[in-house]
């Protein structure tokens, strides 16, 4: 006879606790190297100045 509280092994829920881990760790592992790749993004200004602030 076999009892219910065999143990031979992990249970279903200890399996997924790995499970949802390891994707954790896989995540922040792709995170940090997409935010190391990625630079800010950079806008060209162009100032505009009025004639009148040149001397004639």
């Amino acid at each position: 006879m076999r009892s219910v509280s065999s143990s031979d092994g992990l249970g279903a829920g200890a399996w997924l606790l790995i499970l949802v881990g390891i994707l954790i760790l896989a995540g922040a592992v792709a995170l940090s190297i997409y935010g190391g790749s990625v630079g800010p993004v950079q806008h060209e200004v162009e100032q505009v100045l009025a004639n009148d602030r040149f001397p004639s």
